[in-house]
């Protein structure tokens, strides 16, 4: 019996179904079904139908069938297509594509240069006959009387600006005391917990968990979903290789360990929060529904090595 074989069984026996009731679930024949858990795939009528027979015997019992294929593609057997014609290149129709093409499609490129151009000229003659303007000689007339009339202001102006300095000062000075009350604040968040995010490659996602003494994981069943969970040993934690129902909550007490891997089918119906913070996955579930999350943890205020 192959490992997919005995999941499709002992999930079969979870449902209490029988041959004959899955036998007309399925409309799959009793000694199909039978050849399916015990992985006697030669019993079937090909390659095809045993992959058929195999989605819908997983659908029946509340598998998802493109978890047990991605998961079991080992066990399963191989279809063999027939290659699909191939098609020289050379016997493909040549399309004619007339030569004034190309300049159909120059000609607008080369007129827009042509008018960037005339507006830059443009602008520089502007502005070169306004600078010429601005050149000309100031009446001196009304400098002389500007000068004469307003010739105390500037030391008012400089005595303004040293009371001003004295200002800036006392405003520096209130500004460091800031800067120093707000420097000593991170070393009070540096002790709380952290959750970060290390890698995301491909279907996997990995975190680390530090500045905290615990480790609780929650998982929120939404619809049908399978789980298991390993250790850093790669020994699985209880409960594990498990399917969840719609609706389960189950949690997981894992401050002795320091790697944790959980393996999710069916990631669309499964919510993860460790500590209570929700952790995502690395796809969008409804694209790769099979995905890992890893996640690292040190104990207390311990950093990583």
């Amino acid at each position: 019996m192959t490992e997919l074989g005995q999941r499709l069984k002992e999930t079969r026996l979870e449902k209490q179904l029988s041959y004959e009731q899955l036998q007309d679930k399925t409309k799959i024949q009793k000694r199909y079904l039978q050849a399916i858990e015990e992985g006697k795939y030669s019993v079937l009528p090909g390659a095809f139908y045993a992959r058929a027979f195999i989605k819908n015997y997983a659908e029946a019992v509340g598998l998802d069938p493109e978890v047990l294929f991605e998961e079991h593609a080992s066990e399963l057997p191989v279809t063999n297509e027939e290659p699909s014609e191939f098609t020289p290149r050379s016997s493909k129709t040549k399309t004619n594509v007339p030569k004034d093409n190309k300049v159909a499609k120059v000609f607008p490129v080369f007129l827009t240069v042509v008018l960037l151009a005339a507006l830059l000229l443009a602008f520089y003659w502007v502005i070169q006959n306004n600078a010429g303007n601005n050149s000309s000689e100031p009446n001196t007339e009304n400098v002389d009387k500007y000068e004469s009339s307003e010739g105390d202001k500037p030391e008012e102006s400089t005595e303004t600006s040293e009371d001003t300095g004295g200002n800036d000062g006392n405003s520096d000075t209130s500004e460091e005391e800031d800067t120093t009350e707000t420097e000593s604040e991170p070393e009070k968040e540096s002790q709380e917990q952290k959750v970060e995010e290390l890698s995301s490659e491909g279907s996997i996602k990995s975190y680390s968990l530090s500045g905290t003494e615990e480790f609780t994981v929650e998982l929120k069943m939404t619809g049908d979903a399978y789980v298991d969970v390993k250790d850093e040993s790669g020994q699985y934690i209880e409960p594990g290789r498990k399917v969840f129902k719609e609706g389960d909550t189950q949690q997981y007490d894992l401050a002795d360990k320091t790697q944790v891997t959980f393996n999710i089918g069916a990631s669309q119906h499964v919510e993860v929060t460790v500590n209570g913070e929700p952790l995502t996955y690395a796809m969008e579930p409804s694209k790769r529904p099979h995905q890992k999350i890893v996640i690292q943890y040190q104990k207390g205020n311990e950093e990583a090595d």
